[in-house]
């Protein structure tokens, strides 16, 4: 494990980074997008649905965020910093698809559909 740590200590250090930042704006009165635009964001809704995914109600999760399964996935790219796969386009092909999803349902969320 200390060897682990050692060698990935600044996707680790990087990720504890996002955490605290994403609940310094949760804790703040929540996405500043929203607060300045009245729009969603990408994420808006992400750490609802994480937490209830956390609860095991995967429902409620997929209602607050439908990408919140690739929370985990992300998580490991930044650890691993974009060195999940040992083929270079299996990382290249998963980040993709992962962006194409937050863009499609992104723009259903701005039309209303979800």
């Amino acid at each position: 494990m200390k060897t682990f740590v050692k060698a990935h200590k600044f996707g680790i250090s990087l990720l504890f980074a996002l955490i605290i930042g994403a609940m310094l704006i949760h804790f703040s009165g929540g996405c500043p997008i929203y607060r300045f635009f009245h729009k969603n964001c990408l994420s808006c809704g992400m750490l609802s649905a994480c937490l209830a995914a956390l609860r095991l109600d995967f429902r409620e999760a997929f209602c607050f965020h439908p990408m919140f399964w690739s929370v985990p996935i992300l998580a490991l790219y930044v650890i691993f910093e974009g060195k999940l796969f040992k083929k270079k386009y299996v990382n290249i092909l998963v980040i993709t698809l992962i962006a194409i999803g937050f863009a499609v349902q992104y723009v259903l969320k701005l039309n209303g559909v979800i």
